[in-house]
């Protein structure tokens, strides 16, 4: 079918009509003619996947990544546009959430719009006796795209992981499924490697890997991972299973699984920002809920009393202690278990603070419901889905008022929306 598209609505697909039916597609900008193939069906609507652009908008640029619609579909917007873009969509989301005039959106730009991503992970494909790195096609598990060059990942990691391709291929080592790399930016420049297998390997297989890669590349260590009666096993095949970071003052210990921002750039501002806009005064009983490796409470910690942080992962927790010794803090307590269960009782311990750094899916209903029966005088909440957020400031507006909303860009080219909202009691 053609269409014509409408706008491009978050979280970046493309909207148009058809036969009196609302059509989503993958491609194309606003006042474009495309032709675009049924995918799926819906009660209200249509999915689908653009096959050409038939004409092209005097907007339009030439993505630097053959691969762009697979991760960074805004790769055809000049950043500027971007920018301007996830600002129409943002204010769309909160609206009727924000009072006229009461806040101005905004969306800080990233420092970085190319190669700002610390990580990357990626299948690995066989075609004819070669070895590719792919991503998995949006909405598929067994559909692939090959992925010859990213330029959104940090040139580094891919130079590291185009080099291990080869020896796999070389070697014939089929049984690695997938790969993944990190790389911290602060001090001293290293990698850290992650290889899932299909099934355990000899230690000698892992050898020519070893020799190529690190006489080449300033590797921190190489772990395998393999799934065994429902557990993943980590085996530390070389060096070690962490990469050190540094965001202003406070110092991280990354795990080879653990979750950080893959733009760290825009991680300082955000904290600089989050002191700015809390005004802290020095007194305060800080929860940091979701805590993680502890990214937030410690950043925070030097600007409160006590720090309470709350975490259920066990592998989070291990780095999470790590990290209170390494930054020389005595006033950050941990509580172990899923934020749902500690935010009712550390509310009632009368806090002066939260931060909240959820999911996709937002906070949990027992986090709003504690927060309103029991509620804290500033709640700090970066929000990784603006949809989530929109609801869960409507459900907390009887008992507060927002008192900033910003947005940053730390995923350029991408849909993403990352949304800091601070909120003080009413």
């Amino acid at each position: 079918m053609r269409i014509v598209i409408d706008k491009i609505v978050y979280p970046g697909r493309r909207m148009a009509s058809h036969e009196g039916q609302v059509v989503f597609t993958d491609e194309g900008l606003p006042g474009e003619l495309v032709e675009a193939e049924i995918v799926r069906r819906k009660k209200n609507f249509l999915e689908a996947r653009t096959v050409t652009i038939l004409g092209e908008s005097g907007r339009r640029i030439k993505p630097l990544c053959a691969h762009y619609r697979t991760c960074s579909s805004y790769q055809s917007l000049r950043y500027e546009d971007q920018i301007e873009l996830k600002r129409t969509q943002l204010g769309e989301i909160l609206e009727g959430t924000l009072s006229s005039g009461e806040n101005e959106l905004e969306i800080i730009p990233s420092p970085e719009i190319w190669h700002y991503r610390n990580k990357a992970r990626y299948s690995i494909l066989w075609e004819e006796g070669k070895a590719h790195l792919a991503y998995h096609r949006p909405g598929s598990r067994d559909e692939f795209v090959k992925i010859e060059d990213c330029h959104l990942v940090a040139e580094p990691i891919s130079e590291l992981l185009k080099t291990l391709v080869k020896v796999i291929e070389e070697e014939g080592l089929s049984s690695l499924r997938e790969v993944e790399a990190k790389e911290n930016r602060a001090g001293r420049k290293e990698l850290l490697l992650n290889l899932f297998w299909t099934s355990a390997q000899d230690s000698k297989s892992l050898d020519p890997i070893l020799a190529r890669l690190l006489s080449r590349f300033p590797l921190a260590g190489v772990v395998s991972h393999l799934m065994q009666r429902g557990a993943e096993r980590e085996i530390v095949e070389w060096g070690r299973p962490w990469i050190e970071e540094r965001i202003g003052e406070a110092r991280f210990q990354i795990g080879a699984r653990s979750f950080f921002q893959v733009n760290v750039g825009m991680l300082g501002t955000v904290i600089e920002d989050m002191k700015r806009l809390a005004a802290f005064r020095g007194t305060e009983r800080l929860g940091d809920f979701y805590c993680g490796l502890g990214t937030f409470g410690i950043a925070l910690a030097r600007e409160v009393k006590e720090v309470y942080g709350v975490e259920s992962d066990p592998a989070n927790i291990r780095f999470l202690k790590t990290n209170i010794a390494l930054n020389g803090l005595s006033h950050f307590k941990i509580f172990e278990g899923p934020s749902r269960d500690w935010v009712p009782w550390l509310l009632e311990k009368k806090l002066e603070a939260a931060v909240f750094d959820p999911p996709r899916k937002g906070l949990d209903p027992e986090a709003v419901a504690a927060l309103l029966r029991h509620p804290v005088p500033t709640i700090i909440y970066l929000s990784c889905n603006p949809t989530t957020l929109a609801r869960d400031l409507k459900a907390l507006l009887p008992a507060y008022r927002i008192k900033a909303v910003r947005a940053y860009d730390f995923f350029p080219h991408t849909p993403h929306i990352e949304t800091l909202a601070i909120l003080n009691l009413r």
